[in-house]
């Protein structure tokens, strides 16, 4: 099913950009990977953690829930103590579940408590000194790179919780972590999230806390590897669908902007035509009208995350957003002079334009065709926009 984080078989080897990502792991680098939501950037990422390199074992963690610093650790400690990271353990170092609890009581206060840890003081709190100790304590023959997914979300949960200098303070001793060249010989870190770190810093202006760290993209598919795709969803799917050469080319026509996810919607809705009609060789007709059918009741949620995001910003930058997409669902393409001239209007004389901005490219709303001139990464987006954007901020 679209959307979901998918394993093994049913995962699309993105080559490429897992080579990428090996690149710089195999320099040490600790990397910031930017991918706006629903790019299968997590699958990608959990590929990896399945499938490492032989000097490598990961520890995948998601820190979406944490809402300050203390449970940000503690939420790795508990995820050191998962099944699945024992499971990588025991492949890596032959080192189970026992030795693994063993260490972790050794750090003053800790206890093992079901499928986690838990602290016998109360006002004790985990900090990047504790992971640092267990990190050496493991000993581990492998390198660990630990993988935090949803990193912005904990930045900007702490400062809506406890304002600019607890962030600081956070990203100043994660950045403690990753500077630290004897720990850097055991572990490395990347971390990733649907909120674009890299903007979230310039708005916070806390950039120089994160410049250490390499920043990655992940990319769209190409057209052959889109083609790929088309062809690997009937194959994993067991469909009986048979897409032509140029039928597969009119889908990624339809889309623009290939990303997995919403090749993958497209194609569900064109099998379930398909079955309809009972007809298993789809025409470009069908296409269209598998594509028509994406903005049916029935499949809105699959635009959710559109709506989400925008409804995150604060109240003037939603509304600049908001005004700025309005006037390019009008439009082929617009100019930053355009967004710039919106922007400048007194209700938004406050606002900062140039973050808002940033957020609509890396959240994958819009793209630069061409230096300062903008439009919709997808037809699909800007047809949703068109008939819902309204209704639904």
């Amino acid at each position: 099913m679209s959307g979901q984080v998918v394993f093994g078989e049913k995962y699309f080897k993105r080559e490429k950009e897992q080579q990428k990502v090996w690149r710089y792991l195999d320099r040490g680098a600790h990397i910031i990977l930017l991918a706006p939501r629903r790019s299968g950037k997590t699958s990608m990422l959990r590929h990896l953690e399945q499938n490492p390199k032989e000097d490598y074992i990961f520890l995948y963690t998601m820190v979406q829930s944490c809402t300050t610093e203390q449970a940000f650790y503690k939420q790795i400690f508990d995820q050191l103590y998962d099944t699945d990271f024992i499971k990588n353990l025991e492949r890596a170092n032959k080192k189970g579940k026992e030795w693994l609890g063993s260490v972790l009581k050794s750090i003053e206060n800790i206890n093992i408590a079901g499928s986690g840890i838990k602290l016998a003081d109360k006002t004790r709190h985990i900090t990047h000194q504790d992971l640092a100790m267990v990190i050496r304590k493991l000993q581990l023959e492998k390198k660990l790179v630990i993988v935090v997914d949803e990193y912005p979300d904990v930045i900007e949960s702490i400062y809506e919780n406890d304002g600019i200098s607890a962030v600081k303070n956070f990203m100043k001793n994660t950045r403690t972590l990753c500077q630290d060249t004897s720990l850097n010989q055991m572990v490395q870190f990347i971390f990733t999230g649907s909120i674009g770190l890299d903007s979230l810093a310039n708005r916070l202006e806390v950039s120089n806390l994160i410049n250490d760290q390499h920043k990655l993209s992940l990319s769209t598919l190409n057209e052959t590897d889109g083609l790929a795709f088309i062809h690997f969803l009937t194959k994993k799917n067991d469909s009986s669908l048979k897409i032509t050469h140029d039928v597969a080319l009119y889908m990624l026509k339809k889309v623009q902007w290939l990303m997995p996810y919403y090749i993958e919607i497209l194609w569900e809705r064109l099998e379930d035509h398909c079955f309809d009609i009972e007809n298993t060789t789809p025409e470009n007709s069908d296409v269209d009208t598998a594509y028509n059918t994406l903005f049916n009741q029935a499949y809105r949620s699959n635009f959710n995350h559109w709506v989400e995001r925008l409804n995150r910003l604060k109240k003037s930058e939603k509304a600049l957003a908001k005004e700025f997409l309005n006037l390019l669902s009008t439009s082929k393409q617009i100019s930053y002079n355009d967004y710039f001239n919106i922007s400048q209007q007194e209700k938004y004389q406050d606002t900062q334009h140039g973050y808002v901005i940033d957020c609509l490219e890396h959240d994958g709303y819009i793209f630069e065709t061409e230096p300062k001139t903008y439009r919709f990464t997808s037809p699909i987006l800007k047809d949703w926009w068109n008939r819902y954007a309204d209704r639904a901020l």
